[in-house]
């Protein structure tokens, strides 16, 4: 009875061998599937296709393009995840040929298929991001953060960052930028013309300074804008700058009022690309949020 119970107990032993082999096998196979399926939409330009396999590829800004794939090699990770590494090839329209190995991180869905790509690495280099620079300089995008679902949520948190320290740049502008002596009159024909001086009393040298000028009735109502540059020349911080205006009509104005606009995309081109950073903007940021 002992040697025919060791018999089937070797049996059985090899059995779950075999069954836990084949298992692995089909979930090997199965991500592979899922891996060839989303290149395929991603060949064909089809975006839905694509978001079927991988349904994160929305937060991306770019990626790779593809002819074909090599499957280099497939590993489970543990009873959920399949690690599946590829080989890219394109051929772009000056016949260059480039090649790139990508990585993907496969898991099951309620049915136990391996059919859902949950992370990837090397799908995309990120650098056609706007705010990929920014987020290393600051301390948001650190050398540890490799998997692209991991960048992208970073580039998130960094967007965010950017657009606080946009606003905040902003109101030092309004608040710091000033016209001061300005005056205005009428002219012939129902036209005005005036003249100013704007004190930069910031720390940042600014270009592309507008005023807009608003001309009103004796009830306060506004009858007609203008607008014009300061100067096409950048405002020093610490800098006044003397500027004149003209409106060709004006009607029966009888008085008038004056205010500085600063350019969106100046801002935001100084916050992501021309202003210093020490690396630890983002950590004090997450800091004071909490």
């Amino acid at each position: 009875m002992t040697i025919m119970k060791r018999i089937i107990e070797k049996f059985f032993f090899g059995l779950l061998i075999i069954v836990a082999f084949s298992c692995s096998s089909k979930y090997l196979s199965e991500s592979e599937e899922t891996v060839k399926t989303f290149f395929k939409a991603l060949k064909e330009s089809k975006v839905d296709g694509m978001a079927k396999m991988y349904e994160n590829i929305n937060l991306f800004d770019s990626y790779y393009k593809s002819d074909s794939i090599q499957i280099l090699r497939s590993s489970k990770l543990n009873d959920s995840t399949v690690l599946v590494k590829v080989k890219n090839f394109f051929t772009n329209g000056f016949g260059k040929l480039t090649n790139k190995e990508i990585q993907f991180l496969v898991t099951t869905d309620s049915t136990k298929s391996f059919t859902r790509i949950i992370d990837s690495k090397g799908l995309t280099n990120h650098i056609e991001n706007d705010f990929y620079d920014f987020a290393k300089k600051v301390g948001c995008l650190k050398v540890n953060d490799t998997t692209d679902l991991e960048i992208n949520l970073k580039l998130l948190e960094a967007k965010t960052l950017a657009h606080k320290l946009q606003v905040e740049t902003l109101l030092d502008f309004m608040t710091n930028v000033t016209v001061v002596n300005w005056s205005w009159e009428s002219g012939y024909g129902g036209s005005a013309s005036g003249k100013g001086i704007v004190k930069n009393n910031t720390t940042f040298s600014i270009p592309k300074v507008k005023y807009i000028v608003k001309y009103l009735d004796r009830s306060g109502n506004v009858l007609t804008t203008d607008d014009g540059y300061i100067s096409y020349d950048i405002i020093d911080y610490g800098e006044s700058k003397s500027f004149t205006f003209y409106t060709s009509y004006v009607g029966n104005a009888s008085r008038a009022s004056i205010m500085l606009d600063f350019d969106e995309d100046m801002i935001k081109e100084y916050v992501l690309n021309t202003k210093e950073y020490e690396g630890n903007e983002y950590e004090q940021y997450m800091n004071t949020s909490e």
